[in-house]
């Protein structure tokens, strides 16, 4: 099987994919969804906002309510789409852009990472962001522990990051089990086709649930946790909306985490 990283490449490059994939009913509908939710959320402001779109590349939903918009993606032909449709919507790309990033940027490994944040963080112009929104794409990482800790490497402090993606669903035989205790693959329904997991495009079948999330979150310091109470505090995650993948109801989170002051 090909990485997965270059899987997601090739795949987003694919003109099949790339010039269909934001016109798509569901596409849309469901961007239109989560900004709303997003616009809910946090008190954007149109002469000071700068948002880094990570990989989602449809947050023209949130153009009228920020300063600028940043998006990264590894897909040259999703990148290529993105600019052309802010060109032609008269934006200029000091408020809109998108930027193509290596794949080699996404490694997951630990020896690495600070040096492709670094890395990163020169690409985009050094630039510090006040919100950075992952949204149905932690589902093709391989490692949703370092996308998050890149994520909020770029952060200002005190910056947000929002994911959106699809919840796990516990499998019936260990439903009234659960009590929202940690589980295993084995305890979940697969989410998404065997077809994309196999080829290395999507890395998490069964989703996510609130707690891995919230692990992951601490795991990259976008909470506080009270030392006397053990309680966590700067974490939210709310259910947004529901859709359909691969014929079964799931929900779709909204997780929230803040950048710690140092």
């Amino acid at each position: 099987m090909m990485e997965p990283v270059s899987a997601n490449r090739n795949h987003f490059n694919s003109p099949n994919v790339s010039q269909k994939h934001d016109e798509q009913p569901l596409h849309v509908e469901m961007a239109r969804r989560i900004g709303k939710a997003l616009l809910k959320a946090y008190p954007f402001n149109d002469e000071q906002t700068i948002v880094l779109d990570f990989a989602w590349l449809n947050s023209r939903v949130l153009a009228s309510h920020v300063k600028t918009i940043i998006g990264v993606d590894i897909s040259q032909e999703m990148v290529d789409r993105y600019n052309k449709r802010v060109a032609n919507q008269g934006i200029s790309e000091e408020e809109m852009r998108a930027v193509c990033i290596p794949e080699e940027l996404l490694s997951d490994t630990s020896v690495d990472q600070e040096e492709h944040n670094l890395q990163l963080k020169k690409l985009l112009g050094g630039v510090e962001f006040d919100v950075a929104i992952c949204c149905m794409s932690y589902h093709h990482f391989p490692s949703i522990s370092s996308a998050t800790r890149t994520l909020s490497s770029l952060l200002k402090p005190g910056g947000h990051l929002y994911v959106a993606d699809v919840e796990s669903i516990p499998a019936q035989s260990s439903a009234q089990e659960s009590n929202n205790t940690q589980q295993s693959d084995v305890d979940l329904e697969p989410i998404f086709p065997g077809g994309a997991c196999e080829a290395g495009v999507v890395m998490h079948k069964y989703g996510f649930s609130r707690d891995e999330i919230k692990g992951i979150f601490i795991e990259a310091g976008l909470t506080e946790i009270n030392e006397e109470t053990g309680q966590v505090a700067r974490f939210a995650y709310d259910i947004v909306t529901r859709a359909f993948k691969n014929g079964k109801a799931v929900n779709i989170f909204l997780a929230t985490g803040v950048k710690q002051f140092l």
